[in-house]
């Protein structure tokens, strides 16, 4: 029968990470269970279609989390779970309680590195240290990540490990489609700057316009297309207006065109402030494309020598760097070659392999 890892996110979206798990476990040892605090939705679909088990504990706010502490104790009991393995801040709140009133061992992923110091949220950095401590192992997702647990949160060094995020590659655009994409988007011959990323102010894009607006000024700056959502958008709309920046800043919002949007663009940028592990890094890498993002988190960690980093909140910075990438085909094409070869370190088995290790250790010290 093997092990019962039940895995605890917020939402009920099905990302990238959650196909993975589901598509990557040891079946066989370690069969799991994904599910949601939140009502039934988008993750439950696309588990059932994964033909994996999942549940939704039907919590749409803060004030339902006792009560969904409580079913998720009864499942844990109920379904005989081997260990409840939880992600992001709330679902670890919740399931560490639920964990120990069912007697189940506790595992959860870091997935933020420094979010809520650095916005000086106070109590949430009290729990997620607490939570650390607690918990019977932490896995993070960067080095980075583990150096904020451990030397500014006081979670004790044995208690984390670092396990990197694993992707398939994305699948090669062809010609054909990438020329009608940039017919569709009417993008002409121009050079294309590419940003991945939630519209928050954390991901830098305000960094990034006054980037552009130095290298318009300079000679012109290459179009650049915006794409995802957040609650930002339109503070950054004003922000691009301002500047002058309309016909170089583009918003296409969330696309399902990944690949020949990466596959048209000469360069992918991502200037956060902070951030943990970009997937969007990973899926340029998978297509061998050049990177500058800025030196937050566990970017240096995922993209070494394959894009050109710079330190965040540097405009100037990121504009040389965006300049010298572009100017330079054989440069940007290095750092295409680089990236797809360093991706072998971040693949779905490496992944799966080192958490199961993890859940082993864990087991067997039960």
């Amino acid at each position: 029968m093997g092990y019962l890892i039940c895995h605890l996110i917020d939402t009920n979206l099905a990302g990238r990470y959650f196909r993975v798990i589901a598509q990557y476990h040891d079946h066989r040892r370690f069969p799991v269970m994904i599910g949601s605090l939140a009502p039934e939705g988008q993750l439950q679909k696309v588990m059932g279609e994964l033909e994996t088990p999942t549940f939704a504990l039907g919590a749409s706010r803060r004030s339902q989390y006792g009560q969904a502490t409580w079913r998720l104790a009864r499942l844990l009991r109920r379904e005989g779970v081997s260990i409840l393995h939880a992600h992001c801040f709330d679902p670890t709140l919740v399931g560490l309680l639920a964990a120990r009133v069912a007697r189940v061992p506790f595992i959860f992923t870091r997935h933020h590195t420094n979010h809520n110091l650095r916005l000086r949220k106070r109590v949430h950095t009290w729990i997620d240290a607490w939570c650390g401590r607690l918990a019977d192992k932490v896995i993070a997702v960067s080095e980075a990540t583990r150096r904020i647990m451990t030397e500014t949160e006081g979670v004790p060094g044995r208690r984390v490990e670092t396990v990197y995020y694993g992707i398939d590659p994305l699948p090669e655009s062809c010609s054909e489609s990438i020329d009608r994409l940039r017919r569709d988007l009417s993008l002409g011959d121009r050079a294309v700057c590419l940003v991945l990323g939630r519209l928050h102010e954390e991901k830098g894009q305000h960094v990034l316009f006054d980037a552009l607006g130095r290298l318009e000024s300079n000679g012109g700056a290459p179009l650049t297309l915006l794409v995802g959502e957040g609650p930002h958008r339109e503070k950054m709309q004003v922000a691009v207006r301002r500047r002058g920046l309309d016909n170089v800043v583009r918003f296409l919002g969330q696309r399902s065109d990944i690949p020949e949007l990466i596959g048209l663009s000469r360069i992918v940028v991502l200037p956060s402030l902070a951030e943990s592990f970009p997937f969007a890094l990973l899926e340029a890498m998978s297509l061998g494309k050049a990177i500058v993002a800025s030196t937050v988190g566990g970017i240096p960690e995922l993209v070494g020598d394959a894009g050109v980093l710079v330190p965040p909140g540097d405009p100037q910075s990121l504009a040389q760097a965006i300049r010298k990438v572009l100017e330079d085909s054989r440069l940007a094409h290095s750092l295409g070659e680089i990236g797809r070869g360093r991706l072998a370190m971040f693949s779905p088995e490496r992944m799966m392999r080192a958490q199961e290790g993890i859940y082993e250790h864990v087991l067997g010290r039960k």
